[in-house]
């Protein structure tokens, strides 16, 4: 592929998937490999404002250091700024648990967008180019996956961009080879010991000697798979308003409309896959008959319920606790209204459950507002003695999501009123109330 072909081919790429405008700054992250210093000369000669960022994980010895220099020599040849940052990689690997692959992606994704925001970027350019993608492809494949994994890499994931997707690495070295430009060989390429380097130099070799058209017939597959993930996740987007309601910080899965569905247990692992579910996790949520089974996924939890599939963040509000007095109520995270009135024989109380009413004695008392702890016990108006608050719950069909996130006004340790349901017998109204307060919460 001649220079100037490769150049209009990665710029009409650019235009044709919106990667970023002409007049956009770029962060274009340089490891000193030729497919990084390749997309740098490129967009920088294609007049792009561009920053250069380089990670240096110490990890090669000598060659991490003749990387730096190399990118430094680089930036300063083509008056491109260039930011560095060192990188302890066995510390992070200690602390956090993961394997080194991991902690690089980590720690250099999560650098990148410092970066970027510092400088004022637009977006964050990677050199992932078409045989990156065929990669990809083998290597989702071969762990499981759906199409999404089928679909190979994206041009655009979130601020991440990737210019070279619609070329190869021969296109790549062609042209650095036309512009004579040299760059770095990380001799841990050229090992095997990693996945991604066994599919590289072991399995695509092979495959391309035994089928001479594979590549070009890998890159039209990657692009119509792309073409059916794209049709498939607007299917799954409505599926999902059909199925799916809101209830404040809740998503609730109606299960007939799920289990109506083509296929289920694809419908319900795309719903669930932003919140780190697991496959099996996902097969028994979706044929379990228990009421109240619950299945934890880091922050989340999911619940079955009747005729319901809930899912809410797991740490919710339980720790919360706010102290006030009926004078001021205007910093609670409930709407309360607070009305007092003369307590007089035959004074009729309105069935509503929003509303409770208390002797005027509350009104001297310092009150909170807080969730269920594991003990709990009121004394419910009308019954003789205490309950304990989880057995109310149970008796009531509450689902964990509602444990979790109902309201106790409590005065001390006594709990007044479960708030919205049940009041308890505490400063209840008497023959000897003189003065009646209503405390309603609006919803």
């Amino acid at each position: 592929m001649e220079n100037r072909g490769f150049e209009e081919k990665v710029a009409v790429y650019i235009s044709e998937n919106r990667l970023f405008d002409i007049g956009s700054r770029v962060l274009v992250t340089v490891s000193g490999g030729a497919d990084s210093v390749a997309l740098l000369c490129l967009l920088n000669g294609l007049g792009y404002d561009c920053v250069a960022a380089h990670c240096n994980f110490h990890l090669r010895g000598e060659e991490s250091m003749r990387d730096e220099r190399f990118v430094r020599a680089l930036c300063g040849k083509l008056g491109v700024e260039c930011v560095v940052r060192d990188f302890d990689i066995p510390a992070y690997m200690a602390e956090h648990k993961v394997s080194m692959e991991m902690a690089c992606r980590e720690l250099r994704y999560g650098w990148f967008e410092e970066v970027r925001e510092s400088s004022g970027c637009a977006v964050i350019a990677v050199a992932h180019h078409s045989d990156d993608s065929v990669e990809t492809f083998f290597l989702n494949m071969l762990r499981g996956c759906g199409i999404a994994g089928l679909a190979g890499i994206k041009p655009v994931n979130g601020r991440i961009v990737r210019p070279f997707l619609c070329v190869s690495r021969a296109d790549i070295e062609d042209y650095l080879q036309e512009i004579r430009q040299d760059y770095i060989v990380d001799s841990t390429n050229l090992e095997s010991e990693y996945s991604r380097n066994k599919v590289r130099n072991i399995i695509l070799p092979a495959i391309r000697q035994c089928f001479p058209d594979a590549d070009a017939a890998l890159r039209r597959t990657l692009s119509n798979t792309a073409g059916n993930y794209a049709v498939f996740n607007d299917a799954i987007r409505r599926i999902r308003q059909d199925i799916c309601t809101q209830d404040g910080d809740r998503l609730v899965i109606d299960r007939q409309k799920l289990e109506a569905t083509a296929h289920p247990m694809t419908v319900l692992h795309e719903i669930l896959s932003p919140y780190g579910f697991n496959g099996q996790q996902e097969k028994d949520m979706l044929a379990t008959t228990t009421v109240g089974a619950v299945f934890r996924s880091g922050r989340f939890v999911a619940e079955a319920g009747r005729g319901v599939i809930t899912l809410f963040e797991g740490n919710g509000r339980d720790d919360e606790v706010y102290e006030f007095r009926l004078d001021d109520v205007s910093r609670l995270p409930l709407r309360l209204k607070v009305e007092k009135s003369a307590y007089y024989p035959g004074f009729r109380f309105p069935g509503n459950k929003d509303t409770a009413y208390f002797d005027g004695s509350i009104a001297e008392e310092t009150l909170t507002l807080r969730h269920w702890r594991e003990g709990d016990r009121f004394r419910p108006f009308g019954m003789r003695g205490s309950k304990k608050l989880s057995d109310y719950f149970n008796d009531n069909k509450f689902s964990l999501a509602d444990k979790r996130s109902v309201w106790l006004l409590c005065c001390g340790d006594r709990i007044l009123w479960v708030v919205g349901h049940r009041a308890a017998a505490d400063f209840m109204v008497t023959d000897t109330t003189k003065e009646i307060i209503a405390i309603t919460v609006k919803k």
